[in-house]
């Protein structure tokens, strides 16, 4: 059964002057995020701009320990100054970690001992973040921008989810990290299913363990990598005891923990847990009409989504074999 929520306050439509801030994890396990970003900004109007300039957050670095704060904030101011002297200011990012980390180097920046600091290793590359540079740019999640959109979706709509249950994973970068700054409710974030809903999905809404992490972790993967199965097996089971067909997903590190290991957490628990994972934007440019395979990117994945394809008639049914076996 559904739960209850509370739908998220409609925020100002940004038509433009958008960076797409690349992330590494999407370029590098899930490319058809950001394909199915571009194609959605593309159908929804928003003018936007990928820059060859901009380089990495650092952040999985920085969260690990591995990289200094003062490399990282020198690192989002330089970003920063590159995306506004483009005129595209608004930073949009597709993972809820460089989302994080780069308004944290904002707050830092803010603070002019710490400014003065970074803009003195910053004048050997010929820029400076000044008051002009931290007044204009803005820091938006991909969902920041496509939420001021979602008057659009239900016109744009081609493929129906009716019947299709969406729980949502909330990334804890994006909800736990600047909370108040979050759209709508921080513990049951809805913009995913919410903006699926003109598709025809079943909402899930809160369920026990949504404001569970994913277990990844960052090192925690690696340098703990029981407990951090074990984090990711519990919700897993939860889900499964919810029902639902897709967990929709708004971070590239939470993607790689579910959809890589789902297949062997289940074969090694004994355990199933009958539903697949996809990116916000990778289900909603499906409903939308996008091809699997050259915007969504579904051969990236290491679950069965053909399934689910068929499902939503993205794709043919096929041939049965014989004693209808598929």
């Amino acid at each position: 059964m559904a739960k209850r929520f509370t739908s998220t306050p409609d925020v100002p439509r940004i038509g433009g002057g958008v960076t797409i801030f690349r992330s590494c994890l999407v370029s590098a396990e899930y490319p058809g995020v950001e394909a199915s970003t571009k194609w959605l900004f593309e159908r929804f109007g928003v003018e936007y701009t990928v820059n060859p300039d901009q380089t990495c957050c650092t952040g999985l670095g920085y969260y690990s320990d591995l990289m200094p704060i003062q490399t990282t904030v020198g690192i989002a101011a330089r970003n920063a100054c590159v995306a506004v002297d483009d005129e595209h200011p608004v930073m949009s990012y597709l993972c809820s970690t460089c989302y994080a980390v780069n308004k944290k180097a904002r707050n830092i920046l803010d603070v002019p001992e710490y400014r003065a600091e970074t803009n003195e290793v910053l004048a050997k590359l010929g820029r400076e973040y000044d008051d002009r540079v931290a007044g204009t740019v803005q820091h938006k999640h991909v969902l920041d921008v496509l939420w001021g959109a979602h008057d659009s979706i239900p016109k744009l709509v081609r493929r129906r989810l009716d019947g299709i249950k969406v729980a949502t994973h909330p990334a804890c970068h994006y909800c736990k990290v600047f909370p108040d700054e979050t759209l709508g409710n921080n513990e049951n974030f809805m913009v995913p299913e919410e903006m699926l809903l003109p598709a025809g999905v079943v909402c899930t809404g809160a369920y026990n363990e949504k404001q569970t992490h994913c277990g990844a972790g960052f090192r925690q993967r690696f340098v703990n990598p029981s407990i951090s199965v074990g984090v990711t097996q519990k919700k897993l089971r939860r889900l499964a005891e919810e029902h639902v067909d897709v967990l929709v997903h708004m971070c590239p590190n939470c993607h790689v923990q579910f959809d890589r290991y789902h297949d062997i957490i289940a074969m090694s628990a004994g355990e199933e847990y009958p539903f697949i994972h996809l990116h916000v934007q990778q289900l909603l440019a499906l409903a939308l009409g996008a091809d699997p395979e050259k915007v969504v990117g579904i051969q990236s994945h290491s679950q069965d989504v053909e399934p689910f394809l068929e499902r939503i008639g993205a794709r043919r049914p096929r041939a049965a074999t014989a004693g209808g076996a598929r």
